[in-house]
């Protein structure tokens, strides 16, 4: 519980700007050439990082890490060049953050639309969900070393 709490105060001390929240593929809608994002009911201040980490790291259609590399290569640079004030390290340092708090909350979606909702059709993303929480429990073991060991457990 204190590594929960300690990754809720790390993740909402970081800097806020209106961010999707489910920024996912399921909500970006190609209709002719243009690219649309759909579905801002969850939209709230938070982290630019949660975004970053809800598309780059989504379940439902996995990127591979060079391609995610080059991705946020464009995005810190698309930053850099229209933002006055970003600061690149402590964007980078923020991602692993909101993707654990991003693959948390993805699993207990898939987990109360399967269950509470009977829609079964979410328990296909629980296993790339669960390698990407666990991956990324791995790399912020020093810090979270319990909640480490409880995700690599599951």
């Amino acid at each position: 519980e204190k590594e929960l709490d300690a990754l809720a105060v790390k993740a909402d001390s970081l800097p806020k700007n209106v961010i999707h929240r489910d920024l996912q593929s399921q909500n970006i809608m190609v209709m002719k050439d243009e690219m649309l994002l759909i579905d801002f009911q969850g939209a709230r201040m938070g982290p630019p990082a949660y975004d970053i980490a809800s598309i780059l790291w989504d379940p439902y259609h996995c990127f591979d890490d060079a391609l995610r590399g080059r991705l946020i290569e464009y995005y810190v640079e698309r930053m850099m060049a229209e933002t006055d004030g970003f600061d690149e390290g402590s964007f980078r340092d923020s991602l692993v953050t909101c993707r654990l708090q991003r693959h948390m909350q993805a699993l207990g979606a898939y987990g109360f639309l399967s269950k509470v909702r009977g829609k079964k059709y979410f328990l296909k993303y629980v296993p790339e969900g669960l390698r990407l929480l666990k991956a990324d429990a791995n790399v912020c073991a020093d810090n979270y070393p319990l909640l480490n060991k409880f995700i690599v457990d599951l």
